[in-house]
């Protein structure tokens, strides 16, 4: 009995000397909104997006992640293939900021001392909190407003270790949002559309809206303990 609890210590304390490894570095790519304006596709990118990443190898399987990505979200009715938006010109153009907290689930045992185990599919779960600016007022008498959000990402990736010091990784990650402002479609439904004949069936107020980053991240790896091997095998 003895042996076996030693045994156990050994192995959760192996598993967590092995996973004190930090990865800082830079993702890029595009990004694309999903709501009551312009295309429903969930995922085509159509604006730039960049933005900081940094994760704490907890394991082989598991990392925690951080990250804070700007996102420039736009969309316009004409590139809908809904005739009922395509009635209304209300284009989307601003900028979204995000801080997120998370974790990554490797697929294979991710281990950056052995050139075999240096390569994994995984898949992203986080919590975000983000900021943009919504329309409020009167469509003679309105103004940009600062606003903050909560927004579930989600997603996939791939990563892969290119030299003994950098990750490069492709990722797609959704966000379901807590509001339906993101595209201004409740200012405009109420406010510069009331005279329309077709107001009615302008945007669905019972749908929250979505938008998604996809692109490449790039890292830099750092504070591997003396316990961590660096003998490629």
């Amino acid at each position: 009995m003895r042996k076996n609890l030693i045994l156990l210590t050994f192995i959760c304390f192996g598993a967590n000397i092995f996973a004190q490894l930090h990865e800082v570095g830079a993702t890029i790519g595009g990004s694309n909104y999903s709501g009551d304006i312009g295309s429903s596709t969930l995922v085509i990118p159509n604006a730039p997006a960049f933005g900081l990443i940094y994760k704490y190898n907890r394991n082989p399987r598991i990392s925690y992640r951080a990250s804070f990505t700007a996102m420039k979200i736009k969309a316009n009715n004409a590139d809908s293939k809904n005739e009922i938006r395509q009635l209304f010109d209300t284009p989307v153009n601003k900028t979204v900021s995000e801080l997120t907290a998370g974790i990554d689930f490797n697929f294979f045992d991710y281990t950056i001392s052995h050139w075999h185990k240096s390569h994994t599919p995984y898949l992203i779960f986080e919590l975000a909190a983000f900021h943009y600016k919504a329309a409020e007022g009167t469509a003679d008498n309105y103004s940009y407003k600062n606003k903050f959000g909560i927004a579930l990402p989600f997603g996939a990736g791939y990563k892969v270790q290119i030299s003994d010091k950098l990750i490069l990784g492709a990722e797609i990650r959704i966000r379901y949002s807590f509001t339906d402002d993101l595209d201004d479609s409740q200012f405009y439904k109420n406010e510069i559309l009331t005279d329309h004949p077709e107001n009615a069936k302008f945007g669905d107020s019972n749908t929250n809206d979505w938008y998604a980053f996809t692109g490449f991240t790039l890292s830099y790896t750092f504070g591997r303990t003396r316990y961590y091997s660096t003998r490629r095998r």
